[in-house]
């Protein structure tokens, strides 16, 4: 057994945190005495062996309570340390040490767990140590003191505030008994069972509709497959018609293809020739109107007339230059004019801005002076007030104000002076008199005080005369009862035999251990021969288990046996799974490679088709642009040539020019020549002869006017037809790029194309056959997946049974060695039999015991109540003669305290007389002082008035001359006058650059008369070099109209197109015929397509794979619902047995420590009740309510609610006791706290002695210990009369407050 020898504590709760502090406490054997007062850490102790060995927190310590309080130690940190050391189950010396430490945070303590450590010592002395990071300590400290951790918990080392839980409400009580019986995990595995075959059997009833509902579906699911196969078959027949039409298709559409590129080939020399020769009458055309337009005809060559064209040109790009040299000139003038206008703007506003900060400083000077002349006639300052002010004046003023102004605060101070001087003499005496006042009041006040004590003593004085007159006469009463009370003490005491009823208890108590012994050798016996019998019966199902298993994989190999040889090409003898996995894993790696391969292939197609797409696409824009060109071209130039078009263009725009300027000039010229004519004697402006007659005069200047009034029409026509020249001519500078890009897209790019499309038609046609070969090895490779993955289940299933098989092997081997040895001769029977006759000699024995038990008891409880008897008639005695003692000197008290009350009610009226005088005077000099203080305000208000005017009046003027100031240091002044000197000189300045302007504007219009007339002449001249060009374009135009004809030879257009129909007709009778048979095709997939749509669905899908895994399902949930129903009933019995056996037990203690403790006589014993609450078995969970009661005579009444306090505390002390007996069998310590809280005095006597009855009765036991914590000294006194204790611990505190553990001897408190 386990007992514990040693514990140190520091840091903890009042343990201080220093090593001085430590406090180290030496348990005894068999009982180990704590005595101290409240509140000196008493507890402490039993809160540290309860962490210790459970790890738990005592209540209340939330928040680190059960440390050392920093804010006490004056540290922010404080470090915890309990070490203890034990012996554990098998006699070994075991050290435990836990470490906490508490932190001071800002708001709260932070508490934490350090590491724990755990030294075990062999019998050698040899240690080990291990740390709470490597072991869980709680854990290992229940299995070293063997017992549960809730006996530790609420048995062992209950806490004072939990210690009445045996009389807590039901449900705590319930889960206490739970805990401590550690029935709950039992429980747990009896309601987990329980629930288990419940949803099993819920399961059963679904799996049943499931297995119907699921057959159904298979034989629906075998139809549909045979439909599938039916349709895939006329299928085939559809797609191989298709493919032979076809064949006979693809030679005629290759023969149409030719004969349209023939046709083609025609139709383009057609529409060239048509092309060409609407080119050469659009050139020839052109050709003939700048023929015509043309008045003088170039007669050299035509390297002659364009050095002609270039040497005009040079002249002509001369003129312009002069013409831009001016135009620069004259924009440069514009911007510098433009300048000079923003400079001028500019000046203005700052000019009209200055000016008008000028009339404000005129219009301040004149307010200025007008003020200061204003407050000199007010203030009587003279020689201000006539003519200007000058800044020497106005200086002089504003000194002359300011020492006024000084003057008035002077007068104001020295007024304030006076008067606080007569307030402070006022103050002085209204001090004197309240200090006189003050001390007669204290007087009086102090005299009233001492009264009301002095009256107040008297009472209880008079009080405690009345209680000792009355106990004078109850002094002989009391005599007469102690004497009677000592004689039935005696005459009780010797009635009964004590020693000799103690000794016949031992002996039956020995004679039941024997009994009980031998009964457990027997119990020992019984189990080994159940588990005999319970090894037989499971050696014969495991094997019922393994014929079942070896015959299901005996089906399911018959079954698959022809699908594997066809996957495999043999039947595998062993390891079927292995070689099918490795099957699977090569199928479906073969299947994603050829599906890479497929994908890849129609990845490729569809690049290619996309690619065939833009290419298209592409050359289809080609074709159109190459049109579209054309169409533009010959929108312009028609049949035309498009250089020769080009080319007559400009010699058109040319005349039309060289026109324009022909008309502009000779405007001037007749209008010069007409004023000539109508001169005094005029001449011919030519050849300057004279006219014979004036008649011929006025009619050339007829002829003259009549011209110059056609001027301005032809001027308008010749513009308009020049304008229309310049449109087209810029339009068909614009073609010119695209003239060029014709070439290009005839020549290179467009059959490019058409052979890049040609190329990728082929490639096409070759991945297309590419992929259907593919498709058709994927379909066969993916049929083999699918056929070996429907097979895998049941393959998987056997070699599941197969493993299940071999760990069968293995339990009949080890059942049967079980059975192989430990025979005995007897049966079970037997051994119950002998078993059942000990029980009845060791429950005689019991009887017998508790018989003299209660004897014994029911003379200590006499005895008991006797001495207390006497005690008390002893107690009342002493009292009595100190209260008479006491009479004569409370009546001297009293007259002393009324002689005093007398003298001090005439010292409080003298006091009074005296204060009324100093009242009258203190309130005449506080009126006379408020006067004072009334007059000072109103003085100083008025004064502090006159001030602020005069500073008011100095400000405004000081205002006004801060203006002035400011402008004239601004120098604006000045800077007017410089503005408007500025403003002259650029007015004079830009009437210069305008004059210049003028100049340039003459210059540019003449030059641009010039440049008129050269513009005609350069047009003719381009004019006649386009009419060469055009010429010689006709004759290239006849020359390709020649060739082509040429080309188109003998071609019969009729022949092709009548072999053209021909093919047609054929085509589209072939057409019609795979029509058909793609729409039976068509038909035929769809309906396949829905099959194949309701195999993969969720209905019909591995239907008989579904429908084979149910049946395992519902067949294997059967035998599983019945096992767990035979499970539940066995353990349901064996709890029943454990927990009566246990109750009987334990209230078998609590009957004899009751009746050996409680002294009174309204309760005869008390019981847990134990209410078994069984609805039927496999219902609900069998449970049991626990409940305390007390038993008078056959009555049996709840506990809780009806009992006393100290009736509650001597139950659960006891309840405890009895728990412990029975439940720590391998632990023989109890600790009680504080176990006499409540008690009186006849219970505290009997319960000591009903302890010293149960030392006496387990000193037999080595390690049986009790742990006693106490404030009470009559306990403790009890307690050590006993052989059994000689020394025990005291808890006090040092003047640190902290707690100190002094060892004392029991003697002590015997001498006391």
């Amino acid at each position: 057994m386990s007992q514990i020898e040693k514990m140190s504590i520091q840091g903890i709760r009042s343990f201080g945190p220093d090593d001085s502090d430590k406090g180290i406490i030496t348990f005894f054997t068999p009982l180990t005495l704590i005595l101290g007062p409240n509140g000196t850490g008493k507890t402490t102790i039993i809160e540290c062996l309860k962490y210790m060995t459970t790890g738990v927190m005592p209540p209340g310590s939330k928040g680190g309570a059960f440390i050392h309080d920093p804010k006490v130690a004056h540290e922010r940190q404080v470090k915890a340390q309990i070490r203890l050391q034990f012996q554990d189950v098998t006699n070994n010396r075991v050290v435990i040490q836990r470490i906490m430490e508490a932190t001071q945070k800002l708001k709260k303590i932070e508490m934490k767990t350090l590491d724990g450590v755990i030294t075990r010592y062999d019998i050698h002395g040899d240690k080990k140590s291990i740390s709470s990071k490597c072991a869980e300590i709680d854990r290992e400290m229940i299995t070293s003191l063997g017992v549960s951790k809730p006996v530790l918990e609420n048995v062992i080392f209950c806490h004072q505030e939990d210690s009445n839980w045996p009389l807590s409400e039901g449900k705590a009580l319930k889960e206490k008994f739970d805990a401590i019986f550690a029935s709950t995990r039992y429980v747990k595995a009896l309601e987990t069972i329980r629930k288990l075959k419940q949803t099993q059997d819920q399961d059963l009833k679904l799996y049943k509709q499931d297995v119907t509902y699921l057959k159904q579906l298979k034989d629906k699911s075998e139809q549909l497959e045979a439909d599938k196969n039916e349709k895939e078959t006329k299928m085939m027949v559809c797609r191989e018609s298709v493919e032979k039409i076809d064949a006979k298709l693809q030679p005629i559409l290759d023969k149409l293809e030719q004969i349209e590129n023939q046709s083609a080939k025609i139709h383009k020399i057609h529409t060239n020739i048509e092309k060409y020769k609407s080119q050469m009458k659009m050139m020839e055309n052109s050709a003939t109107e700048l023929r015509s337009d043309i008045k003088n005809e170039f007669q050299g060559s035509v390297e002659e007339l364009k050095k002609t064209i270039a040497d005009f040109a040079n002249m002509v790009q001369e003129r312009q230059e002069t013409m831009e040299q001016f135009q620069m000139l004259q924009r440069e003038l514009n911007k510098e004019l433009e300048k000079l206008g923003q400079e001028k703007g500019r000046l203005l506003m700052e000019v009209g801005k200055l000016e008008q900060e000028s009339e404000r400083h005129k219009e301040n000077m004149k307010k200025r002076d007008a003020e200061i002349k204003k407050l000199a006639t007010k203030y009587d300052v003279e020689g201000y007030h006539r003519g200007e002010i000058t800044d020497e004046q106005y200086r002089a003023f504003m000194d002359i104000i300011r020492t006024k102004i000084e003057t008035l605060m002077q007068d104001s101070r020295q007024v304030k002076t006076e008067y606080e001087e007569k307030d402070a003499s006022m103050q002085k005496k209204l001090d004197e008199v309240r200090d006189k006042k003050t001390k007669l009041e204290q007087n009086e006040k102090l005299k009233k005080e001492l009264m009301m004590e002095n009256k107040e003593k008297i009472k209880q004085i008079n009080r405690k005369l009345s209680e000792v007159e009355a106990s004078a006469g109850r002094r002989d009463q009391i005599n007469r009862e102690l004497k009677r009370a000592e004689h039935e003490l005696t005459r009780t005491e010797k009635s009964v035999n004590v020693n000799e009823i103690r000794q016949k208890i031992e002996s039956l108590k020995e004679e039941k251990s024997k009994l009980d012994a031998t009964i457990s050798e027997l119990n020992s016996e019984m189990t080994r021969l159940h588990l005999q019998s319970s090894a037989r019966a499971q050696l014969d199902i495991l094997k019922k288990d393994k014929t079942t298993k070896e015959e299901q994989i005996r089906r399911l190999r018959a079954k698959q046996e022809d699908t594997l040889t066809y996957l495999l090409g043999h039947m595998p003898s062993r390891n079927v799974r292995g070689e099918l996995d490795e099957y699977i894993g090569k199928q479906t790696e073969s299947v994603k490679r050829l599906n890479q391969d497929v994908q890849t292939n129609k990845s490729k197609l569809s690049s290619r088709e996309a690619e065939k797409k833009m290419i298209g696409e592409t050359l289809k824009k080609k074709e159109e642009e190459l049109k579209n060109v054309e169409e533009k071209i010959f929108s312009v130039c028609g049949s035309q040539n498009f250089d020769d078009g080009l080319s007559s263009l400009q010699e058109k725009m040319s005349s039309a020019q060289d026109q324009r300027g022909s008309l502009l000039g000779a405007e001037h010229f007749f209008q010069k020549y007409v004023n000539d004519l109508e001169k005094q004697e005029p001449c011919c402006p030519l050849c300057h002869r004279e006219f014979d007659t004036d008649q011929e005069v006025k009619e050339l200047i007829i002829e003259l006017k009549n011209k110059l009034r056609m001027v301005p029409s032809k001027l308008r026509k010749s513009e308009k037809d020049l304008d229309e020249y310049r449109s087209k001519y810029d339009a068909m500078m614009q073609l010119k790029p695209l003239k060029e890009n014709i070439a290009t897209l005839e020549g290179t790019e467009v059959p490019g194309l058409k052979n890049k499309l040609k190329q990728i038609n082929d490639d096409i046609t070759k991945l297309r056959e590419n992929i259907q070969t593919k498709e058709e090895d994927l379909h066969t490779q993916e049929q083999d997946d699918e056929t070996a993955k429907q097979i895998q289940p049941d393959i998987v299933m056997m070699d599941r049974y197969q493993g299940e098989i071999t760990e069968l092997e293995k339990k009949i081997s080890t059942e049967g060695a079980k059975l192989s040895g430990g025979d005995s001769d007897r049966t079970l029977q037997d051994v119950i039999s002998e078993k059942e006759d000990l029980q009845i000699k060791s429950d005689s024995s019991n009887k017998q015991m508790d018989s003299l038990r209660q004897k014994l008891n029911l003379h200590s409880d006499e005895v008991q109540r006797l001495k207390s008897d006497v005690n008390q008639r002893k107690e009342e005695k002493l009292q009595i003669d100190s209260d008479l003692q006491q009479r004569n000197k409370l009546e001297e008290d009293k007259s002393t305290l009324i002689s005093e009350n007398d003298q001090y009610d005439r010292e409080i009226t003298e006091s009074k007389d005296q204060i009324r005088p100093f009242q009258t005077q203190l309130e005449k000099l506080k009126r006379e002082k408020d006067e004072i203080l009334r007059k000072k305000e109103e003085h100083m208000e008025q004064m502090k008035s006159e001030v602020d005017k005069v500073k008011n009046d100095r400000a405004k003027v000081k205002m006004i001359s801060q203006d002035i100031k400011s402008y004239t240091q601004s120098g604006k002044a000045e800077k007017l006058v410089q503005s408007k000197q500025r403003l002259t000189q650029i007015e004079e300045k830009a009437s210069e650059k305008e004059e210049e302007n003028r100049d340039y504007t003459e210059n540019l219009n003449k030059l641009r008369d010039e440049l008129a007339k050269n513009t005609e002449r350069e047009r003719e001249l381009t004019d006649n070099l386009r009419l060469r060009r055009y010429l010689q374009d006709i004759d290239e135009v006849e020359e390709k109209i020649k060739d082509l004809k040429k080309e188109l030879g003998g071609i019969d257009a009729n022949h092709l197109e009548r072999e053209t129909r021909r093919l047609q007709t054929e085509r589209g009778d072939l057409l019609k015929e795979k029509q058909m048979s793609e729409n039976r095709k068509l038909a035929l997939h769809g309906e396949l397509s829905s099959i194949v749509g309701e195999l993969k669905s969720e209905m019909y899908k591995n239907a008989g794979t579904k429908y084979r895994d149910k049946m395992i399902i519902l067949k294997t949930t059967e035998l599983a619902s019945s096992d767990l129903e035979k499970y539940y009933k066995a353990l349901d019995k064996a709890i029943m047995s454990y927990h009566n056996m246990k109750m009987d037990e334990i209230n078998k203690i609590i009957r004899e420590l009751w009746r050996n403790t409680y002294k009174g006589n309204d309760i005869e014993t008390i019981e847990i009740r134990s209410d078994e609450d069984e609805a039927g078995l496999m219902k609900t969970r069998r449970t049991y309510n626990y409940r305390v009661v007390m038993i008078k005579g056959d009555t049996a009444l709840d506990m809780r609610g009806r009992c006393s306090a100290g009736q509650k505390v001597l139950a659960s002390l006891i309840i405890r006791m009895a728990l412990a007996e029975t439940f720590c069998l391998n632990c023989g310590i109890l600790a009680l706290d504080e176990p006499t809280t409540n008690l009186d005095r006849e219970n505290i006597e009997s319960l000591a002695l009903a302890l010293v009855e149960i030392i006496k009765s387990r000193s037999n036991q080595r390690n049986f210990q009790m742990v006693v914590i106490t404030h009470d000294e009559d306990f403790v006194e009890l307690l050590g009369r006993s052989d059994y204790v000689d020394e025990f611990w005291k808890v006090r505190k040092d003047a640190n407050a902290c707690s100190k553990l002094v060892k004392a001897k029991v003697e002590e408190l015997h001498s006391r």
